[in-house]
């Protein structure tokens, strides 16, 4: 074929039919990986055998315990450093170990990292597709490859990130699009032909802290996910920065240090109180001490404690009425790329 198919599909990564599933190994097993890796320990498979370090791979048979029939675990990081370059860097050192080995693929399937360990979903995807993009252009892949599938399990999310593509991949060179949602195309590079450049050039390019953002304070349940995805992250993307937070049920050990870091270099902390979650209340009192400009949000002005009922806090009825004020706040506050 002349060209790759890239995609993001809503599925299940143990389910999909792939001839290689692609996770990471980010120093310890978490979310997808963590899935992976119980499913071929229980096939047989020694832990240590998955293990792998910063840019080393693993090929396992999958032996029947996941639809694909191999799994390659590359290592990156540590979760609690994993920044959008090491997405980008991860998705490309995929294909070049696939290459390495020299063995026909015809299909690659992987997940987003990084999206609940506090990195913008929308930057991790354009990282992720920033690196096979690259790999592509530039030949480094395994011979046969026609798709990688970008595997999401959840329905809206997944729609996100094909948004999320559809609108900043449309035009580069050497990328087609295939339909709204349906994914695009990579041109493979002409044999003798210089390679074309990086179609990428920011996403996932520069080392995590280096990229304006928000980090927002909430508890990370259902019933806040339209709160977080249309009332608080598109007025953020709206002034050019990046809309981060963290889920803790992802960690082992370092989340302080994440959340801490994550605080001190945004140019502005979103809390949201409703509920008086303990969490976000010392990560406001953080954002505070740290000088950090920060705008509270509650559904009711009753949810408030004593501690922060002196200061001024968006009060909302609705998510539309939410993403209006909040967006008016960050103008006045100036927290702008």
């Amino acid at each position: 074929m002349s060209s790759v198919e890239i995609s993001v599909v809503q599925g299940d990564l143990l389910e999909v039919d792939a001839d290689v599933v692609v996770v990471k190994h980010a120093q310890g097993f978490h979310s997808s990986d963590g899935l992976v890796a119980g499913r071929l320990q229980g096939v047989g498979v020694g832990k240590r055998a998955l293990e792998a370090d910063d840019g080393e791979g693993r090929f396992i048979p999958s032996q029947g315990a996941l639809a694909a029939r191999e799994v390659l675990f590359v290592g990156t990081v540590p979760l609690f450093a994993l920044g959008y370059h090491d997405v980008r860097r991860f998705a490309s050192r995929a294909l070049e170990l696939l290459q390495a080995r020299g063995t026909p693929v015809r299909s690659v399937a992987m997940t987003v990292h990084g999206a609940n360990c506090g990195l913008d979903e929308g930057e991790a995807v354009l990282a992720l597709a920033g690196g096979l993009i690259d790999a592509v252009q530039h030949g480094r892949l395994p011979p046969g490859l026609e798709r990688v599938v970008i595997i999401e399990k959840r329905e809206g999310r997944a729609q996100r990130l094909q948004q999320t593509l559809a609108l900043k991949l449309a035009g580069l060179v050497g990328v087609s699009m295939i339909g709204v949602g349906e994914g695009f195309r990579v041109e493979r590079p002409v044999v003798g032909a210089a390679p074309v450049p990086p179609s990428l050039p920011t996403h996932g390019t520069r080392a995590v802290g280096h990229q304006p953002h928000a980090f927002v304070a909430m508890p990370f349940a259902p019933e806040f996910e339209d709160v977080f995805h249309y009332g608080i992250q598109t007025p953020v993307h709206g002034a050019g920065l990046l809309c981060e937070r963290v889920d803790a049920a992802v960690f082992e050990g370092l989340i302080i240090q994440r959340i801490l870091g994550r605080i001190e270099t945004a140019k502005v902390v979103v809390a949201e109180l409703t509920g008086a979650n303990p969490n976000v209340y010392l990560e406001v009192g953080y954002a505070w001490a740290s000088k950090v400009p920060t705008v509270l949000l509650a559904r009711d002005v009753n949810e408030l404690r004593f501690d922060v009922k002196g200061h001024r806090c968006l009060i909302y009825r609705n998510i539309r009425e939410l993403e209006a004020l909040l967006a008016a706040e960050l103008a006045t506050l100036g927290a702008t790329a």
